[in-house]
Formats: structure tokens, C-alpha cells, sequence
């Protein structure tokens, strides 16, 4: 028995060696498609992470395929609740108006203001209350009727992206979690059924390129077919009395919500439309809107008019333009970091991402994470051949080498 076994137990090691091989190689593929975040080593002995590294190309490519087929901008404008929006910055703007004005008042006519009678400042307070809730409601309609024309959304997502490399990544983990961990497992199943015939091929054709030309064919194809079984087939087939689909298909409905969830939490946020409408491409537009309502506040709402002008007269009454707009810009930032807004308004456009995400086509559901895969699969599966070779190379030196030297036959 010990005989049989110094003769023949190497030839038993190859399949778990395969499935290690297998299991290995598909692990270091995941990570090097996610990681590391930033470029490692020194060009060109040196690797970025496959999503990292082109974070611009596959955020890009989401919003004009999975968001852009599903409506895009306006579709998640039309979900959100604006009578919800205006109630709550009325509600909120209301006590920062009377602090506004008197900060305008102090920096614009200091003196004059604190010589006002306490009723007369009232009176103003009351007076640009009245006039400025009017006109918060009609900016807020004009924002909504043109907000395709303020905001890009393609921008806003690479933007956010790029200045958090990790967030595409967990984006991506979030949906495909169990995808990516059957990519890893299964690379260790596939591994050993390779190894089976892998060892038997070496049994009866002990030749030097055997083991790593298998090598390389369990780090190349334990990649591959993995890679198809998550995304093929396209629709549900049936073979006997099993119902075949690829497995990130199979979970449509799962993986919307997540990606929704994600989207919207974390990318699609009112800090980040806010933030991107008064600083981003189009912000010259959102300051036009804004000086356009401030202007006709102040000169066409004939009150207003009056009590600034006469406390300000006319080249001050020009300046308080310029403060109210700076003022507007200010207290509106302030007012998209309420997290409880943030999360009241994510919940109405994620429920609209999810219902039409989980109703797409198979092959336009896939898009969502299938281009990361697809866009450098040659290069993953072309290292996974060589650590396959390489891992092929140890086995015929470490179980085979002493044997080969001495001229032992080896079967």
C-alpha cells in the first residue's frame, strides 16, 4: 500500500492542487478588477484596479444605459413629490428670511437699520416674508419645468465617483455580491473537474508541458465559464425539467432594489443635485434663474420695492441684488444637508428606480454591471492563464521533479 501510494499518491495531489489553482485564480481576477483603488508599483510594472481605473468610462456608461433606458433625468424629476419640496423649504425658509434680511440690513445700511423702530423692522420682515414665500414657490416651478436644462446628470455621477473611488465598487458589490463569490467558489469546482482530467492526461503522457498547459487551461477557462454561467443564458431555458438562466438575470428583482437603494442614498442625493446645480457646468444657468426670481421679487413685487428702496436708495438697492442671490445660494446648500429631506425625497425616485429596472429586458438589465466584465475580460483571463501555467510549473518540479532528474519513469 505504501508502495502504491509513493507511486501513484502524487497523481492524486493534482486535482486539489487544480481546485486550489482554480479557486485562487478567479479570486486575485475579482480583486484585480476592483483593486487597488489608486495606481500601484511603477509603470509598466504596476496595476490600478480594472473599475478604479476607468471609473469616468463605466459611470458614464450607467447613466446613458441602465438610467438613460429607464427615462433618465426627467422620470426621476416627475417621481419626486415637488408640492412635498416646496412645503419643505416654505416651512424651513420662513425663519431664515427675517435673519437674512436683518444680516442684508446691518452689512447695506447698518446704521440706519439699528436706528429703525423695533414695529417698522416688523413690518419689513412681514412685508418680504409675505412677498418671498410667493416667490420661492415660482422658482421652485421654474426649477422643475427647466431641470434637465440645469442639471447634468452624466456630471454629477462621474463627478461623485471620481472623488470617491471606492463607490462604483460598492455600487457594483451591492448588486452582485453572490455573483462575484460564485465566480470565486466555482473557480474551485471547475478546478478540480480540470485537475481529473489533468491527471490522467499526465498519467499517460508524462510529458514536460503537460502540467503547465493544463495549468494554464484551469486558470483560463474556470474564469471564462464562470463568467458565462453569470450571465448567460439571456432568458429562461429549459432543459428536461430544469430551467436554466444566468444567475445575475435570475435575481433582476433583488438586484434593482440594491442598485436603487445605493443610487440613491449615496450618489443621487438633494446635497448633490444642489451642489451640482450652483457649482457644476451648468451653474451660470441656475444663476441666471436665480437673479431672474430675485430681480422680479424685488422689482416687480411692488412692496418690496418700496421698503428697500427708500431704506437703501438706488445704488444700494443694486447691491442688495448681489447679497439676496449670495444669501439664496447659501441658505439653500444649508437647507439640502437635512438628512431627513435627503432620505424623504431618495425613497420616492429609488421606488421608481426599482419598478423600472426589475421590468427591463434581460439584455438591458445586464448592462448594469456586464460592460465592467466584459471591458478587460481578455486581460483577467490572460492572467489567470498564466498563474495557471505557473502554478503548472510547480507541480511538475515539486511532485514530479525528483523523478524526472533521476530518469524514474514516472507512470
Amino acid at each position: 500500500m505504501s508502495a502504491w501510494i509513493s507511486a501513484y499518491g502524487s497523481y492524486l495531489l493534482i486535482p486539489f492542487i487544480a481546485a486550489a489553482a482554480g479557486w485562487g485564480t478567479n479570486w486575485l481576477a475579482i480583486k484585480m478588477t476592483f483593486y487597488p483603488l489608486q495606481y500601484v508599483g511603477k509603470f509598466p510594472f504596476g496595476w490600478r484596479g480594472v473599475v478604479p481605473s476607468r471609473i469616468r468610462k463605466f459611470a458614464t456608461g450607467m447613466v446613458d444605459t441602465t438610467i438613460g433606458r429607464i427615462g433618465g433625468l426627467p422620470a426621476m424629476v416627475e417621481a419626486v413629490d415637488m408640492d412635498e419640496v416646496k412645503t419643505y423649504f416654505l416651512e424651513s425658509a420662513t425663519p431664515m428670511i427675517a435673519e437674512a434680511v436683518h444680516g442684508l440690513m446691518r452689512e447695506q445700511r447698518r446704521v440706519m437699520w439699528e436706528n429703525l423702530p423695533a414695529p417698522t423692522k416688523k413690518l419689513v420682515f412681514q412685508v418680504v416674508e409675505m412677498e418671498m414665500r410667493e416667490g420661492i414657490d415660482e422658482l421652485a416651478d421654474d426649477i422643475h419645468d427647466h431641470f434637465e436644462r440645469l442639471l447634468d446628470l452624466r456630471e454629477l455621477v462621474v463627478r461623485k465617483c471620481e472623488e470617491n473611488p471606492d463607490l462604483l465598487n460598492r455600487m457594483v458589490f451591492a448588486c452582485a455580491s453572490r455573483e462575484l463569490s460564485f465566480l470565486v467558489h466555482s473557480g474551485a469546482v471547475f478546478g478540480f473537474g480540470f485537475g481529473v482530467v489533468q491527471a490522467l492526461f499526465w498519467f499517460f503522457l508524462p510529458q514536460w508541458w503537460v502540467l503547465p498547459f493544463f495549468g494554464f487551461l484551469v486558470g483560463t477557462l474556470t474564469n471564462w465559464i464562470a463568467i458565462q454561467l453569470i450571465f448567460t443564458p439571456l432568458e429562461p431555458k429549459k432543459v428536461g425539467p430544469f430551467l436554466f438562466q444566468g444567475l445575475f438575470l435570475k435575481r433582476q428583482q433583488a438586484i434593482s432594489a440594491e442598485f436603487s437603494r445605493v443610487f440613491t442614498e449615496d450618489v443621487l442625493t438633494a446635497r448633490e443635485v444642489v451642489h451640482t446645480l450652483i457649482h457644476g457646468e451648468r451653474s451660470e444657468r441656475t444663476m441666471a434663474m436665480l437673479r431672474s426670481h430675485i430681480s422680479d421679487i424685488m422689482e416687480h413685487k411692488l412692496v418690496v420695492q418700496l421698503v428697500t428702496q427708500g431704506a437703501l436708495g438706488p445704488e444700494g438697492y443694486a447691491d442688495l441684488k448681489d447679497a439676496a442671490l449670495d444669501k439664496a445660494i447659501q441658505y439653500t446648500e444649508e437647507l439640502a444637508e437635512d438628512n431627513r429631506f435627503n432620505k424623504s425625497q431618495a425613497q420616492a425616485v429609488q421606488a421608481m428606480l426599482h419598478e423600472r429596472i426589475s421590468q427591463q429586458p434581460p439584455a438591458e438589465f445586464q448592462e448594469l454591471v456586464r460592460p465592467i466584465f466584459h471591458e478587460d475580460e481578455w486581460i483577467l483571463v490572460a492572467i489567470g492563464g498564466a498563474l495557471g501555467a505557473l502554478v503548472g510549473w510547480a507541480q511538475l518540479v515539486l511532485l514530479f521533479g525528483e523523478r524526472l532528474a533521476s530518469g524514474i519513469p514516472l507512470t
